[in-house]
């Protein structure tokens, strides 16, 4: 993933593009396209790991990583019979678009030879195959097959299609899974890891090994002799010589082996920060020990990559990755996707992190959601954008906002007034912060500003509202807005204040004169004494009907009142402590969790 490692990897030639798969955990029935990087987004428990682990499985991992849990349950309590997986790989160009046909290196290794390379309507060559996963319940264990696909056939009936003779395991095809818990120290103990299988790989020719040896012989005696603790030490040991037969040189101090395998075997990593002290990766924090991981893991793949080259054979990797951002700053997280786009083979990682979804292509990402027990899988279709749409999505939300690709629900409205009041009637409403349901309210700056917003939730079938002032300026640009995704202003998310009037004036017509005089007078504070509160609370209590409602609706007044306003309102005691206006679109919400609960 780092740019010198770039220069080693290969295009390998082809690619999983398509998935299918059938009551794998909440996975009831989904379809998935892929390119080379896809970056899969959502709140946690959304089947973002299922489905990494569902290819996983289908590409390279057995049947003892399948558990009884992963089989769907259906809303009778029963669980699904079998786990059906259909995988779909296609030849791709150096311009990463598919092509017509393979690469002979691929007929003569692991598509071709097998019978596995069909054609489809358009005459482009294709492999198709099935995974199924069936319980066996006289062992008490699992069954899981590999068939091939003659036809790829519509998502409708996908589930009846046959299958044919059965797929042997890739082996140039490699599949690799990642999880959050990495840790390149453990990369370093473990023989089983990317860096274990690494660091076992290595060869020095023969004829080199014994001019190493003696150079790590007369290093220790070096180290010794520059060492009166180790003088001593050797000196005392010596001693052995007189009671234990020794054949030999008899007691050797070695600080370091003296014997390449050894050697080899106790291999450590130093990093140096900014100001040049190098410490050991032990001593490093965990931000930089999992990227350590990864970056352990690509030079495995780039080492294979070049070992494949070298034989003259193909290699696709895939990789399956939790949250790379896992223990990483802000600043640090905002690299991560620039990092991963470099990569070879495919990369499909899911995140929880809005920084690095920020920087995504928007055709990458994939929105992951429950609906009730079952995984719902959408994307941008960036297809039907314009440039200038692509543009106004990345500014107003990849960029800045993308914390919204995780919102169980989203709030969208025109500005700051209501960008300080309205969560402060959530919290009151649901007795925790908005962000804990996973709610988020956000101001899109001006009422013609919502059609970017509106296009990607659609899209992606995120929960959005609109809480907008009642003027006919402001309906009319809600009205257009609502029109890029073929809607109008009576659709029930649309909640527009009544009577043609901004919130300001709604409030005066619900009754809350009083409230609004006593957040003027805090407006105006502190007070230096008790006498100054006291004769401004007189004062705002003489103004007219018209003087408050221009005080409120002009200027800077409009928006820093709007805390003000808000708590005294709050303060006033059910029913009143919600404007009903608000309490609607509360209850709107409330309607929308209770039918699609947020998951933690």
């Amino acid at each position: 993933m780092s740019a010198a490692i770039q220069t080693t990897l290969l295009r390998s030639g082809i690619r999983v593009d398509a998935v299918r798969i059938a009551n794998f955990r909440s996975l009831r029935n989904v379809e998935v396209e892929l390119g080379d990087i896809a970056l899969l987004v959502g709140m946690n428990n959304a089947g973002k790991t299922s489905f990494l682990k569902a290819l996983h499985v289908a590409l390279g991992a057995d049947r003892r990583t399948i558990l009884p849990d992963d089989f769907f349950v259906n809303r009778d309590g029963s669980a699904a019979d079998e786990i059906l997986i259909d995988v779909r790989i296609v030849p791709v160009g150096a311009n990463d678009q598919r092509t017509a046909s393979f690469h002979q290196t691929w007929i003569d290794n692991d598509l071709g030879g097998r019978g596995l390379i069909n054609v489809d309507s358009s005459d482009g060559e294709f492999v198709a195959f099935r995974t199924r996963i069936t319980r066996d319940a006289v062992k008490n264990d699992f069954l899981l097959e590999r068939r091939s696909l003659a036809v790829w056939p519509e998502f409708i009936s996908w589930q009846q299609s046959g299958s044919g003779s059965r797929v042997p395991r890739f082996e140039q095809l490699a599949s690799f899974f990642i999880d959050a818990q990495r840790d390149v120290i453990g990369d370093l103990r473990s023989r089983s890891s990317y860096m274990g299988r690494l660091l076992s790989k290595i060869e020095i020719p023969e004829t080199a090994i014994a001019d190493l040896e003696e150079r790590l012989r007369l290093l220790n005696d070096d180290i010794v002799s520059q060492s009166e603790v180790l003088s001593h030490i050797r000196t005392v040991l010596a001693g052995l010589n007189r009671t234990v037969p020794a054949f030999g040189e008899g007691v050797e101090i070695n600080p370091v082996s003296k014997k390449m395998r050894e050697l080899m075997k106790g291999v450590g990593v130093q990093f140096a920060d900014s100001d040049g002290s190098s410490f050991p990766l032990e001593s490093h924090g965990m931000g930089t020990r999992s990227w350590a991981s990864l970056l352990s893991f690509d030079a495995y793949i780039s080492w294979t990559a070049r070992l494949a080259q070298r034989e003259g054979l193909p290699f696709h990797p895939v990789l399956f990755l939790e949250e790379p951002e896992a223990h990483l700053h802000p600043n640090a997280q905002r690299s991560v996707y620039g990092q991963l786009v470099q990569g070879s083979g495919q990369r499909i990682v899911s995140t929880h992190s809005p920084y690095v979804a920020g920087q995504a292509e928007l055709g990458t990402l994939l929105h992951f959601a429950k609906n009730g027990a079952e995984t719902r899988v959408r994307r941008i279709p960036v297809g039907d954008l314009g440039d200038d749409d692509q543009r106004k999505i990345r500014r107003e939300i990849m960029r800045t906002r993308g914390e919204l690709l995780f919102a169980s629900a989203v709030v969208l409205f025109e500005g700051e007034t209501e960008e300080q009041a309205l969560p402060m009637f959530a919290r009151h409403h649901w007795g925790q912060y908005p962000f804990e349901r996973g709610v988020a309210f956000v101001g899109v700056g001006g009422d013609g500003n919502y059609a970017p917003f509106l296009r990607v939730f659609d899209a992606m079938e995120i929960p959005w509202f609109i809480f907008s002032d009642g003027e006919p300026n402001a309906q009319a640009k809600v009205s257009r807005s609502l029109a890029t995704i073929s809607l109008k202003l009576s659709d029930s998310r649309v909640c527009l204040l009544p009577n043609n009037q901004a919130i300001e004036g709604y409030l005066m017509d619900a009754g809350y004169e009083a409230e609004l005089k006593k957040a003027v007078v805090e407006y105006h504070g502190p007070y230096d004494t008790p006498e100054d509160r006291e004769r401004k609370t007189t004062s705002v209590q003489e103004w007219q009907e018209a003087e408050l409602r221009r005080f409120l609706g002009v200027g800077r007044h409009k928006t820093r009142m709007a805390p003000h306003w808000a708590a005294a309102i709050l303060t006033s005691g059910a029913p009143r402590a919600i404007p009903p206006a608000i309490r609607d679109l509360l209850a709107r919400i409330d309607q929308c969790l209770n039918n699609n609960p947020p998951q933690s």
